[in-house]
Order: C-alpha cells, then sequence, then structure tokens
C-alpha cells in the first residue's frame, strides 16, 4: 500500500510540474509546443489513472490508518492542488480559444470579402470604322 502511495505521489508531483509550464506556453501560443504539452499531459494523467485504479483497489475505504497516514494526506493535498490549478488555467484556456476563433472568424470573413471583390474585367475599345 505505501509503494503505491509513494507511486500515486510521484505521479501527482510530475503532473503539477508539468501544469506549471502552461502559463508560460500560454504566453507564447505556440502551437507545436502547446500540442506537445497536451500530448505529455494526457500520459501523466493516463499513468496516473492506472496506478489510482490498483491503489482504489487495494485501499481500505474504512481505515482510519491509512486515511491518516502522512503519505494519504500528502496525496490528498496534491489532488486538492491539481484540481486547484483547474480552476485557475481552465478560464484563461478558455479565454484564450474565444479570442483564437474570433480572430479565425475575422480571417474568414476577410477571405469571404475579398473572395466577393471582383474587379470588372477591362473593356477592349471599340473604335467605328469610318467609311471612306
Amino acid at each position: 500500500m505505501e509503494t503505491c502511495l509513494r507511486k500515486s505521489i510521484e505521479q501527482y508531483r510530475r503532473i503539477i510540474a508539468h501544469a506549471g509550464q502552461l502559463d508560460h506556453l500560454l504566453q507564447k501560443s505556440d502551437p507545436d509546443e502547446l500540442r506537445s504539452y497536451t500530448l505529455k499531459l494526457q500520459e501523466l494523467q493516463d499513468e496516473a489513472g492506472l496506478n489510482d485504479r490498483v491503489f482504489l483497489e487495494v485501499f481500505p475505504r474504512n481505515s482510519t490508518y491509512w486515511q491518516d497516514h502522512p503519505l494519504f494526506i500528502e496525496r490528498t493535498n496534491l489532488l486538492e492542488k491539481i484540481a486547484e490549478l483547474n480552476h485557475l488555467l481552465l478560464p484563461r484556456i478558455r479565454g484564450m480559444m474565444a479570442v483564437t476563433a474570433h480572430e479565425l472568424s475575422q480571417i474568414k470573413s476577410g477571405r469571404v470579402a475579398v473572395a466577393g471583390y471582383h474587379q470588372a474585367p477591362a473593356r477592349q475599345k471599340q473604335f467605328a470604322r469610318g467609311v471612306g
């Protein structure tokens, strides 16, 4: 059980450390770096999820010993910190997504406006033939 708790704590520390990079990445607005960040975050979360399934199977829910254990308390604090980070960062991410969507919309409507603008083709001058 202690080994499982230690592994869980380490995984959640890595998730928090990785989440700490997001603020900097959002300021840079580099799509490739954000995509890489997201893939790594998903990988860390999947790994932690697998360990959590094992943890929940072996964790005796009615055991006050484990609920009062320092490792369990540390794990709980890390989970609370992750929830807090999500609470703080998600509104910023949604705001940036809204701004990006608006900019894309403006670009798209600008393209439509340009595509809808047609210059009349130049007319060839026709000369009247004189009689003569």
